[in-house]
């Protein structure tokens, strides 16, 4: 007993998919007044504002969803605190047959959450398949923006080749640009956190749908996949016509980056097709290599000897004596091992705003809301970054 011991029984009971339970508790709850429909409603889980058809959908209760439905009649369409659907709690939690009786009895198929992901962007980053068919089944827009890009720039980005076979299928623009530089090649291509799989299918999948291997400005695929170490898209982007003579935001080629980061074979595979530079007598794989460990190495640099706990303190140390540039350093070498702490892509993006480095500012504070969705200050950030581009 107690306050609200009615209120989280019939969650519960939801939940549990304990029908009888739930129809006495609403049956409670109502009081004898004849609306069941407003007693239910009315109740939802403090702090989140998941309500019982939220539960019962993202745990699979076909029993409870259908008395809601079709017995109580009760919102198919109700948000929680995020702006969630019932039907995006069955999305996320890939309870498949929820999922398609909401979509059956009226569930708005496109309903943007509180930051703007359509049902197809959380289905694509899922890659549940049979899902993303039935969305698209429905006539939803295959390229509709979120705060992550397009559904597509989604999959690409969480490696979900099948979904992004299907949204290709369905015309799903292949180089829609988003933040001014992210394109779903560079979203495949780019940070993935804790994924172990290789972002290879998802490139031949883009590549053969007419995607630009250029990039935008010093954005480019190929530099991409250098610095993230992708050996295996080396060869389908540089034969798609990628260019191995653009330079990155510092100067340096891809073979330089390859070579500075220890990669004997990269420098192998794009020797042959790099320009080359007068700067390097020796233009030789060898003769890079030992070109770049005459400059300041990786083992050398002690930098790379700390853990990333300190990286992320003498990050923030930098930015408060305002060494910007070292302070990206350090925030970057943290991310490499730490890819899933939102908190140094914030701390990076803030570097980048005070060197009026919009675009990467843009690019990190899109990774924060992926990385910790409704975080207040990733919002805060992007529209930072935003105001900069302006």
């Amino acid at each position: 007993a107690g306050p609200g011991a009615l209120e989280r029984r019939l969650l519960q009971a939801a939940a549990e998919g304990n029908l009888q339970l739930f129809k006495r508790t609403a049956s409670a709850l109502d009081g004898g007044k004849g609306r069941l429909r407003d007693a239910v409603e009315a109740v939802t889980l403090q702090g989140r504002g998941s309500g019982a058809l939220h539960f019962a959908a993202r745990r699979g209760r076909m029993a409870v969803c259908v008395y809601l439905v079709q017995e109580l009649g009760v919102d198919v369409d109700a948000t929680d605190e995020t702006g969630y659907t019932p039907l995006v709690h069955a999305i996320i939690a890939g309870t498949v047959d929820t999922f398609q009786y909401l979509l059956d009895h009226g569930a708005n198929p496109d309903k943007p959450d509180g930051q703007g992901s359509t049902p197809l962007h959380l289905a694509a980053a899922g890659g549940n398949c049979e899902i993303v068919k039935a969305l698209l089944s429905k006539g939803v827009n295959v390229d509709s923006l979120c705060h992550t890009g397009t559904p597509l720039h989604t999959a690409a980005f969480c490696r979900q080749d099948g979904a992004m076979k299907i949204l290709l299928d369905h015309h799903a623009d292949c180089n829609k640009i988003f933040n001014t530089v992210y394109s779903p090649l560079i979203a495949a291509l780019n940070v993935v956190g804790s994924l172990n799989v290789s972002p290879l299918k998802c490139v031949k999948l883009l590549i053969k749908a007419g995607a630009d291997v250029k990039g935008v400005g010093t954005v480019s695929p190929l530099i991409t996949a250098v610095n993230n170490g992708l050996t295996d898209c080396y060869k389908c982007l540089l034969e798609a016509g990628a260019d191995p003579d653009v330079r990155d935001d510092f100067g340096h080629l891809p073979i330089e980056i390859a070579a500075y980061n220890n990669r004997r074979e990269d420098v192998e595979i794009l020797l042959p097709v790099t320009s080359r530079t007068p700067y390097v007598r020796d233009w030789s794989v060898d003769g890079i290599i030992r070109w770049v460990k005459s400059m300041p190495s990786v083992e050398n640099d002690p930098m790379n000897k700390m853990n990333p706990a300190d990286l992320k303190l003498e990050g923030s140390k930098a930015y408060k004596r305002k060494d910007y540039a070292t302070a990206v350093k350090l925030y970057s070498m943290a991310a490499d091992r730490c890819p899933d702490d939102a908190t140094l892509y914030s701390n990076r993006c803030l570097c980048w705003l005070k060197m009026g480095e919009g675009d990467q500012a843009l690019m990190d504070a899109g990774v924060c809301k992926i990385r910790r969705p409704g975080w207040a200050k990733a919002c805060y950030l992007e529209g930072s970054a935003q105001m900069l581009l302006r």
